[in-house]
């Protein structure tokens, strides 16, 4: 078995991650780690009651982890670069798939100007691997540090990535993405209580939202209108997908998108007389991708659940991959 840590159980990603280790055949959660909390498992979720087999919940320190095969950081952007830095001081044999952003963009300019802090850790930038199994799976199979997509990105990333080699890639595209509330994480935010977000529907981030510098870097599609809404649901994310083209009939896109994903068992293409629907992913590491060509148009819907495929699920894939396990493992 291979021995896992967590650090960040308090958080939404965190407790997914346990949620979906507890069923997982060949990954035991060893160690549960919180840089603010301590004690047992079961205060952070009452679903963890029942499992006597989890450990309680520690305050972090890098001496916990030298028994550890591998590591989940679901930290906060801008706290896993302190982190990974010094487990690889103390650990070099460590796996890492970090949940947060500070290892996603290839570019330490890229990142400061988005994340608006200094990168400090600039070696393991260079040598992470952006984790998106459909793109870079055998990179993924040698990395010592996987960088998780964020959830919007990765929703938008597979619903573009079989047009990136077309002659669309100059083409202006519009991105019309909904988010249910956890992709705002636990921290305290006005936009975020319960007054502000039940029975509305808001707009946020338009034209500016950090996930476009994934975007931009994975598909290569620059000129690109984002505009991220906030859903008044728990989890998942539809990304619809507008490009002015007539290049394509609809079983030319249909054919084009199921060849891209037939060896890809986390995409679904499906016909375009499917509507989305975010119920297609709840509670699953699936991507749901319906191509349509309208009057001209491409539409692609992208749909994914936030917590798995947009972060947790996504991360054990990662980690399959990383220990030579079937991709699947855990997650079907």
């Amino acid at each position: 078995m291979i021995k896992a840590g967590i650090l960040g159980v308090s958080g939404y990603t965190g407790q997914e991650l346990i949620t979906w280790l507890l069923k997982h055949p060949k990954i035991s959660v060893t160690r549960l780690f919180s840089t603010s909390i301590e004690g047992k498992a079961s205060q952070l979720n009452s679903s963890f009651f029942h499992f006597n087999e989890l450990p309680d919940v520690e305050l972090y320190s890098v001496d916990k982890c030298n028994d550890l095969d591998l590591i989940f950081l679901a930290v906060p952007h801008t706290k896993a670069m302190a982190i990974v830095s010094e487990l690889r001081l103390t650990n070099r044999s460590i796996r890492i798939v970090d949940l947060s952003a500070d290892y996603r963009l290839n570019s330490v300019e890229t990142y400061e100007s988005y994340y608006n802090t200094q990168h400090i850790d600039a070696d393991a930038l260079n040598n992470a691997v952006y984790g998106l199994p459909e793109k870079y799976f055998d990179a993924i199979s040698s990395a010592y540090l996987v960088a998780n997509p964020g959830c919007y990105a990765t929703a938008m990333i597979l619903g573009l990535l079989p047009l990136s080699s077309s002659n669309m890639i100059n083409m202006p595209i519009v991105i019309d993405a909904k988010s249910g509330t956890s992709g705002a994480g636990k921290s305290l935010k006005q936009s975020s209580l319960f007054c502000e977000v039940h029975d509305t529907f808001s707009a946020y981030s338009t034209g500016v939202h950090r996930h476009t510098a994934e975007l931009i870097q994975e598909t290569g599609f620059s000129n690109v209108m984002f505009s991220p809404h906030l859903l008044p649901i728990n989890r998942g994310i539809e990304a619809a997908i507008y490009v002015s083209s007539s290049d394509y009939s609809e079983s030319q896109l249909v054919d084009m998108y199921d060849l891209y994903y037939k060896d890809h068992p986390f995409v679904q293409v499906l016909p375009p007389t499917n509507q989305p629907n975010l119920n297609m992913v709840k509670n699953t590491n699936h991507c749901v991708i319906i191509p349509k060509a309208i009057d001209g148009w491409v539409v692609v819907f992208s749909l994914i659940d936030n917590l798995v495929k947009g972060a947790s699920g996504q991360a054990i894939q990662n980690a399959n991959i990383m220990f030579g396990f079937d991709q699947t493992t855990g997650l079907i």
